[in-house]
């Protein structure tokens, strides 16, 4: 219930501000939200709480902008491949770096849990980073395969 109230005052504040949203913001002003939002959650109680829950999403979310609009199609596609392989080769609780070459972007992927979800779907837990500039931005997510098929990443990262 927290994560939506925070999602919903974020984009809020979005809608209200007249700026057009690609999706590598809305990605980031998610992702932001979501990190911002559990770290406010940590902070006072009931009412005071959401404030804070609140007012951390919305801090989150103005960053995950940031680092989202400072993506170029290109970081996103080396993301993309760097997930593919450390979903197929790296082992739980190892971690793999990478590099989009190209524009010097990085950041990490860490599969943290895998599981069987039924019907020959197997899915894998992971948690992220991506650094621009003098920015990182974290993450978790989550990557499905049918079957021999191919890893599909959720689009929460």
């Amino acid at each position: 219930m927290k994560k939506f109230l925070i999602l919903g005052a974020v984009l809020s504040v979005a809608a209200c501000s007249g700026q057009q949203i690609n999706p590598g913001k809305m990605v980031g002003a998610a992702a932001g939200a979501l990190v911002g939002g559990y770290a406010g959650s940590q902070f006072g109680g009931g009412a005071g709480n959401l404030m804070f829950i609140i007012a951390g999403g919305i801090v989150g979310a103005a960053s995950g902008v940031s680092i989202g609009e400072q993506l170029m199609p290109s970081d996103r596609t080396k993301f993309r491949q760097s997930a593919q392989f450390a979903m197929s080769n790296t082992s739980d609780g190892n971690m793999m770096n990478w590099i989009n070459p190209e524009t010097g972007v990085s950041g990490t992927i860490k599969p943290v849990r895998t599981y069987y979800a039924g019907h020959n779907t197997f899915c894998r837990e992971f948690e992220a980073s991506i650094a621009v500039r003098d920015q990182v931005g974290e993450a978790d997510g989550r990557a499905c395969k049918v079957g021999g098929g191919f890893w599909y990443l959720e689009n929460r990262v």
